[in-house]
């Protein structure tokens, strides 16, 4: 970039060739209108560093997340991550599964929606070896997250698998979650009983639930949706297949 710098005011016909880094700055200070000159006659050449640099910014961060993620697994592998789990919050498996799957999500966010699609396909995959749990941490910003976190709490305590399908319904429509009126039709579609649920979607109980989930995610750190919890071990944000089965994978050998 100095390089460029050097070659812009030496460029320019407002300024006589800098000889040293002192020189440019107190040229450019004297006169910004030189940068502006040389960036509009060398545009191309400006853009093509420019767009360099941000790329290599980039895979810094990027290399430097990876890096941090290694060392938070490897901790956790260590020292798995321990959330308080009981058999009535769980929606697919049982105590034999092996592969024991806590979610964090927030019905109306986006990255949840694409953790959703990516969790699917694992669930189809191990078929049989999973235990799946879901909690509750509903976002400020997401003004149908509150509601639609009652709302399966509710029916859970009504039937776990209309609990679950309630889940799926609301994730693979999540673009028609604008009110009320569509959780009222998940609901209805999932066969719940309505005049219980409108009851228990007012109910301390049900709001407790939620207010714990979301105690216990700030307990852990966390802090966006969605976390997957896979044996212990943390993955955030949304993650492609291939992560899943590599933790998974990871956390099968450790326990062999």
């Amino acid at each position: 970039m100095k390089r460029l710098l050097m070659f812009m005011i030496c460029g320019s016909a407002l300024a006589g060739c800098a000889s040293s880094e002192n020189q440019i700055k107190e040229a450019v200070r004297k006169n910004p209108k030189i940068i502006f000159d040389a960036i509009e006659e060398n545009s191309e050449e400006f853009i093509e560093v420019v767009n360099r640099s941000a790329q290599k910014a980039q895979q810094k961060r990027y290399e430097k997340q990876m890096a941090e993620l290694k060392t938070e697994q490897e901790n956790d592998l260590k020292t798995p991550k321990q959330p308080q789990l009981s058999a009535d919050r769980r929606l697919v498996g049982d105590d034999t599964g092996k592969i024991v799957v806590v979610e964090y999500a927030d019905f109306q966010c986006p990255a949840c929606k694409m953790a959703y699609d990516s969790l699917k396909q694992f669930k189809e995959k191990h078929k049989g070896q999973i235990q799946f749990y879901y909690k509750n941490m509903p976002l400020d910003f997401h003004k149908m997250a509150f509601p639609s976190a009652l709302y399966f709490e509710a029916i859970r305590l009504q039937d776990k698998n209309k609990a679950l399908k309630f889940y799926e319904y609301v994730f693979e429509n999540q673009k028609l979650l604008t009110d009320e009126s569509f959780l009222k039709k998940a609901a209805t579609v999932v066969g719940a009983n309505l005049k219980k649920l409108e009851v228990d979607i007012k109910s301390d109980a049900v709001k407790k639930i939620i207010e714990w989930d979301m105690s216990e995610f700030q307990q852990f750190g966390f802090t966006g949706t969605p976390v997957l919890i896979i044996n212990g071990v943390a993955l955030n944000g949304a993650q492609k297949l291939e992560e899943l089965e590599r933790v998974a994978q990871l956390t099968l050998e450790k326990s062999k």
